[in-house]
């Protein structure tokens, strides 16, 4: 007599196999025309970015941060259900805030890092991010007839100016992005970089830097500790931005672009939105 689990693999068996469904998957064409349409934020920022890439030591970056009303000190609230395009006109009464709690800047450091070690694995097969930790220290010059100043970086372990470390920052445009379902609002900043002498004066204030840099995909991902004089700054500020690794790669494809060649200017301006709006929406829902 066989036993009755014996039996049930019998019965389990001999039992007819269920009928499949099959369904007949169509593989859909993105529109009518063919084409996928760069959604109209992005679409947005790319012309703004198109209009300033192509000038000579030229920094685009995204910070993220917060949009305050200086009326209330709170963050904004414009009744905007998605992602919105700040008019300049309005930044009149709203400030970017881009200094971050410290537990949010540990929970950035946290994701990126473990990023870091997925992509490290031997089994890993997209690209790999790249990872530095620097110290540094910025220090800072009037320069004559001018409200700019100069400034000069230096490492802290060896006092050397880093490379391209004495520069004249300039400020050329910034475009404020509000996301009310996200945590993080962010500020697209376009800046000149312009490389200058080392001065012979003497600096008029300085800043200490703690940073940690990743780079994929063509961006740079720099959280950042910095800490003013004791006496003049003492508050530390902490930072999370995003930029261009070399904006002279950006700069070629959007030349291409414009004559009607293949080109990447878009993709790659896409990929610097996906970046800033998956780590707005990782980031903690902090009261």
């Amino acid at each position: 007599m066989e036993s009755s689990n014996n039996k049930r693999k019998a019965d389990e068996i001999d039992a007819p196999a269920p009928k499949r469904q099959h369904t007949n998957v169509i593989a859909r064409e993105p529109s009518i025309f063919g084409v996928k349409p760069v959604d109209d934020v992005t679409k947005y920022i790319a012309d703004f970015i198109a209009e300033h890439c192509q000038l000579e030591n030229v920094e685009i970056e995204a910070k993220l941060g917060v949009l305050i009303e200086k009326r209330t000190n709170q963050r904004i609230n414009m009744g905007a259900l998605s992602e919105t395009i700040i008019h300049s006109d309005y930044m009149r009464q709203y400030r970017f805030e881009s200094n971050m709690p410290l537990e949010q800047h540990r929970h950035f450091n946290k994701i990126l890092n473990d990023m870091v070690n997925k992509t490290q694995a031997r089994e890993y097969r997209g690209e790999r991010i790249k990872y530095k930790h620097t110290n540094e220290t910025d220090k800072f010059y009037e320069i004559p007839n001018s409200r700019q100043k100069l400034r000069v970086t230096t490492e802290n372990a060896t006092g050397k100016i880093v490379p391209n470390g004495i520069i004249e920052k300039v400020r050329v445009a910034d475009l404020n992005i509000h996301a009310p379902n996200q945590a993080l609002d962010f500020r697209i900043s376009i800046n000149r970089e312009l490389p200058r002498s080392k001065p012979n004066s003497s600096s008029v204030f300085e800043r200490k830097k703690d940073r940690i840099s990743y780079q994929h995909g063509g961006i740079a991902f720099d959280l950042t500790q910095v800490k003013g004089a004791a006496d003049r700054d003492p508050d530390v500020r902490h930072e999370l931005e995003l930029e261009f690794a070399d904006s002279g790669v950006l700069a070629s494809e959007k030349a291409k672009y414009d004559r009607k060649e293949p080109s990447q200017y878009t993709q790659m301006v896409e990929v610097f939105m996906n970046n800033i709006r998956l780590l707005s929406r990782y980031a903690l829902k902090l009261e």
